[in-house]
């Protein structure tokens, strides 16, 4: 990338074709090797200090692995030229990445035909809502059929070509993804489609955000709620803010009653009151859910979304994890979501990755993945 290096356009003699020429900056490893050393010798005190249940020199090692790799030109050409030979297998057309001039390249220089294009993110071509599920069933592909997932995808690696194709830019950071991995991928996106919220625990451990010895502190502590409402209201799509409109909405039709004596429901005396309702049944819910199974009640103290999912976290870092794949694929999937959201204000991602799973599912006869298919076409059979 930019980051680590200097891209210049340049022409060949030979031939007149324009290139994009990629030089690496000088005692660039020096310097990552560095940082490196010092974040992971800090990292086990953080963790005790914190209490977390992450293995953050996991999660060092993981973003370390990945960054010396993207130091090697050599593997980011094979990645690119592999790229676009799996979309070709694949039958799809209109995505693609750089031609890689191979003579020309090395481990510390990287020369590829030059690509023209304007960023997705920015263009004004009434195709780029194609083009973002072009790139959305690309990633899917990567994701759970390749299993070699591009983790740079920012606004200034995916261009919009001039013959309204996608063109995915900077192979140097990949990760592999497993097939065990994809699987419970494809398990747990398809219990979110079809609200199978109390599978999502099962799920969470499957995915290493939960230790399997947890998984019973996790069920009683009444946090399967504070799940559920998280996931219900980001599934429905618009992003952050759409979520947050739609709880907003929703409060205000529960607490009709309650909010009558106000003129303007959107005062801050009228919110305070909705927000104060909120915290009073959010903790009651919880409560009796953990009383339910079991367990001991356990509170929020805020009726802001992001603010209780941070709650969540920081209050239950013995429970939770966060595993170190997870660090590439969320950069990847919240870049694809937020383009998604530039063009289309209620843009869901969840919804959007059905067609690309559903054909996933139905070309694999593993057990696990015709369960995920019923799970995805039928539900839970309650309704």
């Amino acid at each position: 990338s930019a980051s680590v290096g200097q891209v210049y356009r340049g022409t060949l003699r030979a031939t007149g074709e324009e290139v994009a020429v990629k030089v690496q900056r000088p005692r660039v490893l020096e310097n990552v090797a560095l940082d490196l050393y010092l974040m992971r010798s800090l990292a086990p005190a953080w963790s005790k200090y914190r209490e977390s249940n992450t293995d953050l020199v996991a999660l060092v090692d993981a973003w370390g692995t990945g960054f010396v790799n993207e130091l090697d030109y050599r593997e980011e050409a094979k990645a690119t030229t592999a790229f676009t030979l799996a979309m070709r297998e694949r039958g799809l057309f209109s995505v693609f990445a750089p031609e890689v001039v191979g003579h020309l390249s090395s481990m510390h220089v990287l020369t590829t035909r030059w690509v023209d294009g304007e960023r997705l993110s920015s263009s004004a071509a009434s195709d780029v809502p194609r083009l973002c599920g072009v790139a959305l069933n690309a990633y899917l592909t990567m994701l759970l059929d390749t299993g070699t997932l591009h983790c740079d995808p920012h606004p200034g690696n995916l261009l919009r070509t001039p013959d309204a194709r996608l063109c995915i830019l900077d192979w140097g950071m990949t990760i592999q993804v497993p097939t065990d991995l994809q699987l419970s991928l494809l398990e747990f996106i398809a219990n979110l489609s079809a609200e199978n919220y109390e599978e999502v625990p099962n799920d969470l451990v499957k995915l290493s955000f939960v230790p399997a010895d947890k998984l019973k502190e996790l069920r009683e502590s009444g946090l399967t709620v504070a799940i559920t409402s998280v996931l219900k209201l980001a599934g429905a799509g618009g992003g952050p803010k759409g979520a947050m409109k739609r709880m907003v909405a929703q409060n205000k039709a529960k607490y009709a009653d309650a909010l009558s004596e106000f003129d303007d429901l959107d005062s801050p005396e009228a919110t305070k009151m909705r927000q104060r309702l909120f915290k009073e049944d959010w903790q009651k819910q919880i409560a009796d859910d953990a009383m339910t199974r079991g367990g001991g009640a356990a509170s929020s103290t805020t009726g802001d979304l992001t603010a209780k999912i941070e709650q969540m976290q920081q209050e239950n870092g013995d429970v939770f994890a966060i595993p170190d794949y997870f660090v590439y694929m969320s950069r990847a999937f919240s870049t694809l979501e937020g383009i998604g959201l530039s063009s289309d204000a209620n843009y869901s991602i969840l919804k959007e990755c059905f067609p690309y799973l559903a054909k996933r599912l139905l070309s694999d006869d593993s057990p696990r993945a015709r369960g995920a298919l019923r799970m995805l076409l039928y539900g839970t059979g309650n309704e």
